[in-house]
């Protein structure tokens, strides 16, 4: 099979990947090189603190490795932002974001496939069951349902992490004000022709981020995508609001109607409800204003367009003389 004639960059995240390094990026050259005409392994060192940063310097020297690029960050982040940062610096026409923990490159061919037929990002899925505790997969499918209420992405098959991304893609992507956050929904949230691909790749141990770590993550992703949490202040507040005016009107009819009301209950009661309906109201007008500053703040640009074509036939340009007119006005300017 002739190698398809685009330059690939591969953005492979890795942290404390001590003494196995080599072992890891290797097949990715040598795979790569069967495959595709150019590419470039870009290594995101995802402030690894176990000393493995002499071995990424052995890589890129005498008796190194091809076509690398590699970033070591200061601190540890988000697995996202460590992804960003490699697809940001990426030179190549698409872009295969890649965890060699787990995943390989068997899927390949079939993916390159996908893009000669024009598709802009092919999400890629690994059927293998992720090694996790049953409380871990229950959190996960509780978190995924609730996700998938919320905001309408499935991230089962829609934020799958191994994707090849085109250029396109990453253009839109540099746009958004959170990229590192808009990536990992992207396939449900942007317009471009797309397409998926399972199959039945290997799977490292079980994940060393914490459980603290996952969580976070986790409610970083769904408040960046919806205003779910907010709307749902907002609406706790006018209904605080709602019922102390309606106790403020209960209070004036027992009042009114009632002969035996104990000496300065009814000044109190008022001055207890219109105090938390006033309370109520700011926090209302205050989670409506942070809303839509959020809404303003992390609004993508107007339009993006994800193509241009322009008719090779032009019938002004026939009524153009511009140039000819221009060419007996410099012969008598000499």
């Amino acid at each position: 099979m002739q190698p398809y004639p685009i330059l690939l960059s591969v953005v492979v995240p890795l942290r404390n990947a001590a003494g196995r390094v080599r072992a890891l990026i290797e097949p990715l050259v040598v795979e790569l090189s069967a495959h595709v005409e150019d590419f470039e392994v870009v290594v995101v060192d995802n402030g690894s603190d176990d000393g493995s940063a002499r071995e990424y310097a052995d890589l890129v020297g005498e008796g190194g490795l091809p076509n690398l690029q590699i970033y070591r960050l200061i601190r540890e982040v988000d697995f996202e932002i460590a992804v960003w940062a490699g697809v940001e610096n990426a030179l190549g026409d698409y872009v295969l974001v890649l965890d060699p923990l787990n995943e390989d490159l068997s899927f390949l061919p079939q993916a390159l496939e996908k893009i000669s037929e024009g598709v802009d990002l092919v999400t890629i899925r690994n059927t293998t069951p992720k090694p996790m505790s049953g409380p871990e997969r229950l959190l996960d499918r509780l978190f995924r349902g609730a996700y998938r209420k919320l905001v309408g992405v499935d991230l089962a098959t829609e934020g799958a992490s191994c994707r090849i991304i085109s250029k396109r893609v990453v253009s839109f992507l540099m746009e958004q004000p959170k990229p590192a956050l808009r990536y990992r929904a992207l396939p449900a949230l942007a317009g471009f022709p797309k397409a998926s691909l399972d199959y039945p790749g290997p799977r490292a141990a079980k994940d060393q981020a914490g459980l603290r770590t996952k969580a976070r993550r986790g409610l970083n992703l769904l408040f960046a995508q919806t205003m779910l949490p907010l709307r749902l202040a907002s609406a706790l507040a006018i209904t605080g609001a709602t019922l102390n005016l309606i106790y403020s009107g209960y209070v004036i009819l027992i009042r009114l109607f009632k002969a035996d009301v104990m000496p300065g209950w009814t000044t109190l009661s008022l001055q207890q409800s219109g105090m938390f309906f006033l309370l109520s109201l700011v926090v209302f007008i205050l989670v409506e204003y942070v809303a839509q500053m959020l809404v303003w703040t992390l609004e993508g640009p107007s339009y993006y367009l994800a193509g241009e074509h322009t008719s090779t036939v032009m019938t002004r340009r026939s009524r153009l003389n511009v140039e000819a007119d221009r060419k007996p006005a410099l012969k008598r300017a000499r």
